[in-house]
């Protein structure tokens, strides 16, 4: 379930979906409470802010912008490692996961990625400039 988490182009079934889902998911709650308490450490060292209200909003946003950076990166190394890259289908999937992450963080976002893990590496190469010769 949880073998080859690393391995971008690798074809997953349903079980080892799920646990790239929960293995991610699970790595982006740690850096993003890691990110969320640094932040919030420079914020009061700094004295300018000590309103539990303004402290809340802030890490909110920052939560929900680092998320989004976070589910992009992912998305897009699958995408490149799968070969899919040149996939217009693909891209307009990315720019809903990235809808979806505003709204439900890693939870909503996430579950793209895992689909997207199933799916084949696209095998086809790609013309090389070399063989358009003419002989």
């Amino acid at each position: 379930m949880f073998k080859k988490l690393s391995d971008f182009s690798y074809e997953r079934n349903w079980k080892e979906a799920i646990g790239f889902y929960l293995a991610y998911l699970l790595l982006g709650i740690i850096l993003g409470f890691a990110f969320g308490f640094i932040l919030g450490v420079f914020i009061y060292s700094v004295g300018t802010i000590h309103n539990f209200e303004t402290n809340y909003e802030i890490g909110r946003r920052v939560g929900v912008s680092f998320y989004m950076i976070y589910i992009l990166v992912i998305f897009v190394l699958l995408l490149a490692k799968k070969k899919m890259l040149n996939n217009f289908g693909y891209i307009l999937l990315g720019l809903f996961n990235l809808i979806l992450s505003v709204f439900g963080g890693a939870i909503f976002g996430l579950i793209i990625p895992a689909f997207i893990t199933t799916r084949k590496t696209n095998l086809q190469s790609q013309p090389d400039a070399s063989s358009n010769t003419i002989q």
